[in-house]
């Protein structure tokens, strides 16, 4: 198992394990891979301080959605050779973030994929904080979660995990 449960902040989380040097990157999906037109969102945080910082995500229909800590920025990528656009988002270490993710595509193929992440104890911005159009977006894929612990010695939390229909 890349992923156990722990007690932080009064409640039960999952956290990335960090006794095993080939797991400070993982990828875990769940849900059906023919899933399309949802929402993916979480409470997600990294340990750290201001030198080292791990990267905490969420997949999307085949796009990765992730909070980069030591980059300080929120990134859309699959195949980078494909997609990789940012914005800058500051990001602290141990406080909760909510990341939320939707990927729209049209009958043309074309479409939009995005994101918005936000400290959790603030209300949801209204508008995203990247949107990335495509001419050609992935039709489906399953959701997923995802970690990178540099090292092995920053470890990434989850909360409050949900894959919904868009509103």
């Amino acid at each position: 198992m890349k992923w156990h449960v722990l007690e932080r902040d009064g409640g039960k989380v999952l956290a990335n394990r960090l006794d095993n040097l080939l797991f400070q990157r993982t990828m875990n999906f769940f849900g059906d891979p023919a899933m399309s037109n949802y929402v993916v969102q979480a409470d997600v945080m990294t340990d750290g301080n201001r030198r080292i910082l791990s990267t905490v995500g969420l997949v999307n229909q085949r796009y990765l959605i992730t909070l980069v800590g030591n980059s300080q920025i929120l990134e859309v990528s699959s195949n980078h050779e494909r997609v990789k656009q940012s914005v800058k988002f500051r990001i602290k270490p141990n406080t909760w973030y909510t990341l939320k993710t939707h990927v729209e595509r049209k009958s043309d193929g074309s479409g939009t994929v995005r994101a918005k992440a936000w400290p959790r104890e603030d209300q949801e911005p209204a508008g995203w904080t990247i949107e990335v159009p495509l001419e050609a977006v992935h039709a489906q894929g399953a959701p997923a979660v995802f970690a990178f612990s540099p090292q092995a010695q920053k470890r990434v939390y989850l909360d409050n995990l949900s894959v919904t229909s868009p509103q």
